[in-house]
């Protein structure tokens, strides 16, 4: 989970651990791709509009894909801004799940499930 609000990624993870989920939260586009290195991740839920220093969460998803091609993709955002940046990376041919926030807990799981669960059908 990549957040550049501590409270957001903490809840978030919080909220995935609970249900059973390994999850790790990462402050800055550099911290993930670190924990990247050392676990490659089957889903990535990153905010899109991050701190200005730092890569977007669309462009960081599609540099995580090309290295992890088998990680799921769910990008939120409450930045109006972020259409623009998803509707780029759509025409790029990059289908990235996008959600609004808040983000309640019961639709984050039900969208964690899902994208966990595409990736379990595809391995059997």
């Amino acid at each position: 989970m990549l957040d550049d609000q501590p409270a957001v990624a903490d809840s978030i993870v919080a909220i995935l651990r609970l249900r059973g989920y390994e999850a790790h939260a990462r402050y800055t586009s550099a911290d993930l791709l670190d924990l990247a290195s050392e676990v490659a991740p089957d889903l990535l839920i990153a905010d899109v509009v991050l701190d200005p220093n730092s890569i977007n969460g669309v462009d960081l998803a599609i540099y995580v894909q090309r290295f992890y091609p088998q990680c799921r993709v769910i990008l939120i955002s409450g930045n109006p801004n972020s259409l623009d940046l998803h509707q780029r990376a759509a025409f790029g041919g990059h289908d990235f799940l996008l959600l609004p926030k808040p983000l309640p807990p019961e639709r984050l799981l039900r969208e964690v499930a899902a994208a966990l669960g595409d990736l379990e059908q595809r391995a059997a």
